[in-house]
C-alpha cells in the first residue's frame, strides 16, 4: 500500500509538472482558453477513458484552430488529446504492465523507433522550437490514438462505435460544406475553400472522406459479421455523406486513392501473400528508376489540365509540364531532394520544411504559386517529408509502420474464421490503403483531422491482432 501511494505521489506530481511546463510555454491568452476544456476532460476521464476517446473521435471533424500569434490549437479534440496523454504516462507510472501485449507486437516496436528518431531529430534540429512542437503533437496524437486506443478498443463493438463516432462527426463537416458549395453553384473554383474554418482545404477534406467512405461501405454491406441495424443504418447515412464529400471535393487523388483501395481488395480475394506484394512493388520501381527518364519524356507530353471534368482531372495528374498544381510539387520535391543531399542523415528537424526550402528552389522550377516565405504549404508527400527533415532513417521507420500494418491486417483477414474480425480488419486496412496512396502526393499526418482517424487505426490493428491471438490460442486449447 505504501508503495502504491509513493506511486500515485510521483504519477500526479509528474503529471502537474507536465502541465505547468505546457500552460508556461502557452501564451496567457491561449491557455485561458483551453483551461476550461482540460478541466471538462478531467472530468470525463475520472468517468470513462473510453467515452473521451468517443468524443475526440466525434468532435475531430468539426474542431477549429484557433491562431493567438504565432501559436494555435484545434478546440476543442486537442485539450481532450493532452488530457489523455497525461493520463496515460501517470498510469504507466503506476501500472507498468499497462501495455504488456502491445509491446509484444512489431507494429508497437516500429512506431516507438520512429516516435524516438523524431525525437532525436528534434534535438539535432535546425529549428528546435519547431520541432519541439512537431514531436508533442506527434506525440498526443500517437499517445491518444495508438497507445490508447490499442488498449481501450479491446471489443470489437468499441472499434465500430469510433469509426461511427468519427464518421458522424464527418457527417457535420460535409453539411457545412455541401451549403456553401450549393450558395456557389458547386463551382470547382471555390472547391478548395468552402470547407473552411474546419479544414484548411479540398485535398485533407478528400482524403478525410475517402477513409471514411471505405470503413462505412465495408460495416454497411458485410454480411454476417455482428453488425446490428442501428450500426447498419449509421454506417449507410455516413457512407453516403461521405461519399457527397468525396464527389465534391474535386480532388483527383482521392479518385486515385479509392481506386487503389479497390485494386488492393481484389488482390486479398486473390489471397496474395504479403510478402510477394513487397517483391511485387520493389521489382515496380526497380523498373521505374531504370526507365526514369523515358517515362519523363512521355509525361512532359501530357498537356490535359484539371478543373475540366473528372476524367481530365485524373488524366491530368500525369500531367507534369503544363498543370500548375502538378509543377509546383514537382518544384517542392526538388527542392526536399537538394535538402536531403545536404543533411541525408539527419535531415532538418521535423516540421521544418516549409521553412528551410525556400533557397534550394531554382527560377525554372518555380510557379506562380512557388513562395519565398516559408508561409504556404509543405512538401506534399508523406514519404518524402520525413526523408528531408528526419533523413533516410526517418523514411525507413515509417515504411516499417505502414508494411506491418499492412501485414498484420493481411494475415488476419486471411486466418481469422470471426466474421466480426474479419469485417474490422478488411475496413482499417482498404480505409488506410487509400492514405497510404494519396501520402505519395499530399501529406496529413500534421493535421488532427487525419491524424486522430490514422494513428487511431493503427491502434486497432494491435487490438484486433492480439483478439485474434487470444481466438486462435482458445481454439488450440479446445483441441
Amino acid at each position: 500500500m505504501q508503495t502504491l501511494a509513493v506511486k500515485r505521489f510521483y504519477s500526479y506530481g509528474l503529471g502537474l509538472l507536465l502541465l505547468a511546463i505546457y500552460l508556461a510555454y502557452s501564451q496567457l491568452i491561449l491557455t485561458a482558453l483551453i483551461l476550461p476544456a482540460l478541466l471538462f476532460g478531467l472530468c470525463l476521464v475520472l468517468l470513462s477513458l473510453d467515452k473521451i476517446l468517443l468524443l475526440i473521435a466525434f468532435c475531430t471533424p468539426f474542431s477549429v484552430k484557433i491562431l493567438i500569434g504565432n501559436s494555435g490549437i484545434n478546440l476543442i479534440d486537442e485539450p481532450l488529446m493532452l488530457v489523455m496523454m497525461l493520463v496515460f504516462f501517470i498510469k504507466l507510472f503506476e501500472q507498468s504492465l499497462l501495455i504488456k501485449e502491445q509491446l509484444k507486437h512489431p507494429l508497437t516496436l516500429a512506431i516507438s523507433i520512429n516516435l524516438l528518431w523524431v525525437l532525436f531529430t528534434t534535438i539535432t534540429s535546425s529549428m528546435p522550437l519547431v520541432s519541439f512542437k512537431f514531436f508533442i503533437a506527434r506525440l498526443w496524437f500517437i499517445v491518444t490514438g495508438f497507445f490508447w486506443g490499442s488498449i481501450l478498443f479491446n471489443q470489437p463493438k468499441k472499434i465500430k462505435a469510433f469509426l461511427l463516432a468519427f464518421g458522424l462527426g464527418l457527417t457535420v463537416v460535409v453539411f457545412y460544406t455541401f451549403s456553401k458549395h450549393y450558395l456557389k453553384g458547386f463551382s470547382q473554383d471555390d472547391a478548395n475553400k468552402v470547407m473552411k474554418p474546419f479544414m484548411d482545404d479540398h485535398t485533407i477534406y478528400g482524403a478525410v472522406c475517402a477513409i471514411v467512405l471505405v470503413y462505412s461501405l465495408i460495416i454497411t454491406w458485410y454480411k454476417n459479421s455482428g453488425v446490428n441495424f442501428t450500426e447498419r443504418l449509421l454506417a449507410f447515412f455516413i457512407s453516403g455523406c461521405a461519399l457527397v464529400g468525396v464527389v465534391f471535393s474535386y480532388s483527383r487523388a482521392v479518385w486515385l486513392s479509392i481506386a487503389f483501395a479497390f485494386v488492393f481488395y481484389l488482390i486479398l480475394k486473390l489471397k496474395i501473400r504479403f510478402k510477394t506484394l513487397v517483391l511485387s512493388f520493389v521489382i515496380i520501381l526497380s523498373v521505374a528508376f531504370i526507365y526514369q527518364d523515358e517515362i519523363y519524356q512521355q509525361l512532359r507530353f501530357n498537356k490535359t489540365a484539371s478543373g475540366k471534368s473528372l476524367q481530365g482531372d485524373i488524366k491530368s495528374i500525369a500531367n507534369v509540364k503544363t498543370d500548375e498544381s502538378n509543377v509546383e510539387r514537382l518544384n517542392r520535391w526538388e527542392a526536399g531532394w537538394r535538402m536531403f543531399k545536404e543533411k541525408p542523415f539527419l535531415g532538418f528537424g521535423p516540421g521544418t520544411y516549409m521553412f528551410k526550402y525556400s533557397p534550394y528552389q531554382r527560377a525554372h522550377e518555380m510557379t506562380s504559386i512557388s513562395t519565398t516565405q516559408g508561409t504556404m504549404g509543405n512538401i506534399h508527400s508523406e514519404y518524402f517529408g520525413p526523408l528531408v527533415e528526419s533523413g533516410i532513417f526517418g523514411l525507413l521507420t515509417m515504411l516499417f509502420v505502414f508494411g506491418i500494418y499492412i501485414q498484420t491486417l493481411m494475415k488476419t483477414y486471411y486466418q481469422t474464421v470471426n466474421r466480426e474480425v474479419k469485417m474490422l480488419s478488411l475496413a482499417l486496412l482498404l480505409s488506410l490503403m487509400t492514405y497510404f496512396f494519396h501520402g505519395l502526393m499530399n501529406n496529413f499526418l500534421d493535421q488532427d483531422k487525419a491524424a486522430v482517424i490514422f494513428w487511431a487505426m493503427m491502434g486497432m490493428c494491435i487490438a484486433i491482432a492480439i483478439r485474434h491471438k487470444a481466438d486462435v490460442n482458445e481454439t488450440l486449447k479446445i483441441k
